[in-house]
């Protein structure tokens, strides 16, 4: 708990450090977490700045997007909604498959919620994650804190998740913040604590032509690998305490670092033009030139000091007495931008984007430097891309972008990815309903590991062809009814995994998987009924198996007292999927890869919770996994892996304006 001291030491002591600050203008969130554009609500956003005046609490957020060429408007959740709902690979995705314990290695049971990172080990651990993609960027007239804290379990299985936000205006035009998340999870059974530490500074500033996002973040991941349990049949028949259970793996661990330098700045060159948009004041210019610097340093390790060679599926490759692997990888890219704007330019009224990027890599890894001896090396490796891009985000119906990039030199020659997207609203722009069309064709070498490696007990040499995917989607939307309807296909071929060895294989036929999803929340006075559901279908079960449905339901009552002071939601949520050879995991190489010996799912997770507001504050009492005794206990989510049984959880989101 020391550090959870230092850290609200830090971010309370920064935001008693207040700003005289002009006065800003445009839609507000008010100190009761309401938008203070309701007009019926009580107008308590007034505060009092260091000289004594009052100042409206304002908040702007928003994120970069389009290879941080444009700003996209973020949403703070400043209502009850679903913060019980904590873990972060759920709020990615409504089905996975994981090792059991929070901040531990996953992969959603969702094709197209997968995601890939340039560094092949975070693939396992991305939502955990905040890298410079993530920042959500602020411009307020008042400091804004934001704590959110989740605990749970008795002393040696306890769970702890911390989340702090500090931000504040240096002045009307420069932007300051720190952001602090730390998990630190023992798990119900042996070996399997987690600690994961995020620790971000990031600044915005922009005034006329000229802006500027910086991030300077890093994370670290340590995580006790315990291989799974020796024997599933001490859950699904038995009544041992989870403690007990025999597991794999007693003295590996597996760490994971993460570096983040980014720089962002555009400048905008032409006739000036002013834009008021609900009494915000913006620029605009015909012509913007943005670079982008990034800076990353990564690194893997994993270390097993009492080898079980039964464990292993190929055994000990190089020692015999303990692991320790590690690969580390440096990167630098730079990124040159031109931007002429939509309907700024004379001799073109669409938006149109161009660039290039070069990306500078080295790793570090162990090669293989004579018959019978290994060390580590340096290898470079670089890539130069093209970019371009045509949209129209200004109609009154209908937008448009297309985007394509295309690898002309380096590692990754002739890669290619084009992207188009479309959305049609029914009347006028933001009218509430519409579709939206998708369309996708990307050509990627795989992963620089994925063709090399030496592990002590995986290794592997191959020769790897581009994986190609064709991607289509449509989307019906109608947020007044609170709905949505969509379908994906997906065309993949050369398929890349890794195997029933725990090794990489690429398919030697194509796959194909269609997707559809519905989102629908009902209402029925203070009752809610909030369904998700994601039904899939494979080609090729045996080299991609999915769940063929999954499904997660929020059911609650929710109302309000004491004219709105207080605000209560209880309710039962539920994540299940169909039964599916839900995949294995490999501690070795942090990597899930495919088994055959047992289907998994087919098992509902409840939870019961009671959520409260009062005023500022929003809180959380959560009876997690409340079935976990009841019935069928074939509650493994990756071969081998339970999830924790029954816990009670508890927890707070508290947030200060000034």
């Amino acid at each position: 708990m020391k550090q959870y001291f230092i850290i609200l030491a830090l971010v309370f002591g920064l935001s008693t450090i207040s700003f005289a600050q002009r006065k800003l203008t445009g839609a507000s969130i008010g100190p009761d977490g309401r938008s203070m554009s309701d007009k019926s609500k009580k107008d308590d956003s007034k505060m009092l700045d260091s000289l004594g005046y009052n100042v409206e609490s304002v908040i702007k957020t928003w994120k970069l997007t389009d290879m941080n060429s444009s700003r996209e408007e973020f949403k703070l959740d400043t209502i009850l909604g679903e913060i019980q709902n904590y873990n972060p690979i759920y709020q990615k995705s409504i089905s996975n498959s994981y090792l059991g314990n929070l901040g531990a290695a996953y992969q959603s049971n969702i094709y197209i919620d997968r995601e890939k990172d340039g560094f092949l080990f975070f693939d396992a651990y991305r939502a955990y994650m905040v890298k410079p993609e993530d920042i959500v960027y602020f411009n307020t007239t008042t400091p804004y804190t934001r704590l959110f804290y989740e605990t749970g379990g008795p002393k040696g299985q306890s769970e702890n998740l911390l989340k702090v936000l500090q931000t504040q205006n240096i002045s009307p035009n420069w932007n300051f913040g720190i952001k602090y998340d730390l998990i630190s999870s023992d798990g119900q059974y042996q070996n399997q604590k987690t600690k994961l530490y995020d620790l971000t500074l990031f600044s915005s500033y922009k005034k006329r032509n000229y802006g500027m996002n910086m991030v300077l973040n890093m994370n670290r991941i340590s995580a006790n690998e315990n291989g799974g349990i020796v024997n599933d049949s001490l859950v699904t028949d038995g009544d041992e305490e989870s403690e007990n259970i025999q597991v794999n793996l007693t003295q590996a661990r597996s760490k994971l670092t993460n570096f983040n330098l980014f720089m962002n700045h555009s400048y905008g060159i032409g006739k000036e033009k002013e834009i008021v948009i609900e009494k915000d004041t913006t620029y605009s210019y015909a012509i913007d030139l943005l670079y982008t610097l990034n800076y990353e340093k990564n690194s893997w390790q994993f270390k097993d000091d009492n080898l079980n060679k039964d464990f292993y599926p190929i055994g000990f490759l190089l020692n015999q007495n303990s692991t320790f692997d590690k690969v580390e990888q440096s990167l630098v890219k730079n990124t040159f931008q031109i931007v002429f704007n939509e309907n700024e330019n004379k001799w073109i009224r669409l938006g149109a984007r161009f660039g290039i990027e070069s990306e500078f890599l080295k790793y570090n890894l162990r090669r293989n430097v004579t018959q019978y001896a290994w060390q580590q090396k340096d290898e470079n490796i670089h890539n130069n891309q093209l970019v371009a891009s045509l949209f129209s985000l200004s109609g009154k119906s209908a937008n448009w972008k297309a985007v394509g990039k295309y690898v002309f030199e380096g590692y990754r020659q002739n890669d290619f990815d084009l992207d188009y997207q479309f959305i049609k609203w029914f009347g006028e722009k933001n009218s509430g309903h519409g579709f939206k069309l998708s369309g996708r064709l990307e050509s990627t070498t795989p992963n620089y590991i994925m063709e090399k490696y030496y592990g002590n007990h995986q290794q592997w040499d191959l020769q790897l062809d581009k994986q190609t995917e064709l991607r289509a989607g449509v989307e019906y939307f109608n947020k007044n009814y609170r709905f949505k309807i969509g379908a994906n296909f997906s065309q993949i071929d050369n398929y890349t995994y890794f195997g029933l060895n725990a090794t990489p294989e690429q398919a030697a036929v194509g796959i194909s998987v269609l997707t559809g999803y519905l989102q629908k929340n009902f209402k029925l006075g203070n009752f809610y009924l909030n369904q998700s559901l994601v039904g899939q279908n494979s080609s090729n079960e045996k080299l991609l198996p999915l769940p063929t449905l999954s499904i997660y339901s929020n059911n609650y009552y929710k109302n309000e007292f004491f004219n709105g002071a207080l605000g209560l939601q209880t309710g039962v949520s539920i994540h299940y999927n169909t039964s599916f050879y839900a995949p294995n995991y490999m501690p070795a190489t942090g990597q899930f890869f495919l088994q055959e010996q047992k289907e998994l799912g087919d098992y509902p997770k409840v939870n019961v919770y009671f959520n409260f507001r009062i005023k500022r504050t929003r809180l959380f009492i959560m009876y997690e996994h409340a079935n976990a005794s009841i019935g069928s206990k074939n509650y493994f989510s990756a071969l081998h892996y339970p999830i924790n049984p029954s816990m009670l959880k508890y927890g707070l989101i508290w947030t200060f304006y000034n």
